[in-house]
């Protein structure tokens, strides 16, 4: 009987792990502001390892942790994107308010809830050549737990009257709320459509499973972490089909 006992004890424990608890800014410690570098990483034809930097991204953050603008400088695009964040009295998001420096209108993103739970997101851009339309739906579970996503796109060419984009991902989730998986839809191009599956440890992110519209597996990333002393990762790897990709760091300015 004892063996036993100790038997199913070492299966709760080797079962269990301690997930780490995060703010509302994904740390486990407050923050006033996070600096990410993406970093693209290749080997030239001499095998010699290349790394350029293609986007920095910076995320400044309230008294409550959350988040009040994002900056992005896309280095080889030349190109920066701007995103202000709008609370209400509740301290929901309101609005965001989107700045692309190759646009000379803003792009508004309303959000819309029924009683404390996000509902929809929806966003409209019109100029003289274009339309874009944007809407997100929140569908809600037991203890109303977010359990699916549904985001669809329309982009048209005002000119030729051509629908350039059209299409919806539907992203689930799991019962702590992480995204489990997404499907994208493409309405003009089935073949375009693809399937993610994502897979996590204790709560973090460790792999990510790219299908086809056949569903066959096309590649996948395995993710690695070195971590602060506040046990928040500062850098971050992407390793494609064995083969290291892409690397993102993170400067982070605590409180």
């Amino acid at each position: 009987m004892n063996r036993l006992l100790i038997f199913f004890f070492s299966i709760v424990f080797i079962g269990c792990c301690n997930e780490k608890k995060v703010l509302n800014n994904g740390l486990t410690k407050q923050a006033t502001k996070i600096t990410e570098y993406t970093i693209k990483s290749i080997n030239d034809s001499l095998n010699n390892k290349i790394q350029d930097t293609l986007v920095i991204t910076e995320l400044k953050y309230n008294e409550n942790d959350q988040i009040i603008k994002r900056f992005q400088q896309n280095l080889f695009a030349e190109g920066t994107m701007e995103i202000d964040f709008v609370y209400n009295k509740s301290k929901k998001i309101e609005r965001e308010i989107v700045k692309m420096s190759t646009d000379s209108l803003p792009l508004i993103v309303n959000y819309y809830y029924n009683d404390s739970l996000l509902n929809q997101t929806k966003s409209f851009f019109e100029n003289d050549s274009e339309i874009f339309e944007q809407i997100e739906s929140h569908y809600y579970g037991k203890n109303n737990k977010i359990e699916k996503k549904i985001l669809s796109q329309v982009f048209v060419d005002k000119e030729s009257t051509d629908t350039i984009t059209n299409s919806e991902t539907i992203s689930f989730f799991n019962k702590n709320e992480f995204t489990e998986k997404t499907e994208t839809i493409n309405h003009k191009d089935l073949k375009r459509n693809t399937k993610t599956e994502f897979k996590y440890d204790c709560g973090t992110l460790i792999k990510t499973l790219d299908y086809n519209y056949q569903d066959s597996l096309i590649s996948t990333t395995v993710y690695k972490y070195q971590l602060d002393k506040f046990d928040n990762w500062i850098k971050k790897e992407f390793f494609e089909n064995d083969k290291l990709n892409y690397i993102k760091t993170r400067e982070i300015e605590y409180k």
